[in-house]
């Protein structure tokens, strides 16, 4: 399926996660999001492609695989919208990148769940030493002192 005549190219692309990636830029993937751990947003693409889009998903042996964007495509065709980049993996083959999706999903370090996680543990923290300070686990000088390390760390 070629949607390149609906493409707008671009140099640069900030993505939700707040990263601004850029062409030339490595970017680590995380895991596959599908149940065998398979990727669902990163595909072989250009000349490795197979008619049947299982067998494009790259495999799980490659979480952590470093890539390289090569291109930024920006699509806004009916049926195919959004972001993609061709990355390249140190070998041959290109592939293809649905940047938002696996920001969302983890497929990419810096993704969207691992910056929910950071901010969820901080305010769980601070609510667990709360509790202890209220039960008289902890004195007020231990809470304080408590609570600024988890704020100083985060």
């Amino acid at each position: 399926m070629s949607y390149s005549q609906n493409a707008e190219k671009l140099e640069e692309y900030t993505a939700s996660n707040g990263v601004t990636y850029k062409i030339g830029d490595e970017i680590k993937l995380g895991r596959g999001s599908d149940t065998n751990g398979k990727f669902v947003y990163a595909n072989v693409g250009g000349w490795a492609v197979s008619t049947n889009p299982e067998d494009n998903r790259l495999g799980a042996a490659n979480a952590g695989l470093i890539v390289t964007v090569k291109k930024i495509n920006k699509y806004n065709h009916k049926r195919y919208k959004g972001v993609y980049f061709i990355v390249g993996g140190g070998n041959i083959t290109n592939y293809t990148l649905d940047i938002e999706n696996a920001i969302q999903s983890c497929e990419v370090e810096n993704c969207a769940q691992e910056s929910q996680t950071v901010t969820t543990d901080k305010y769980d923290q601070l609510a667990k030493l709360k509790k202890l300070l209220d039960d008289g686990v902890l004195s007020v000088e231990e809470y304080e002192l408590e609570k600024k390390k988890i704020l100083n760390d985060n």
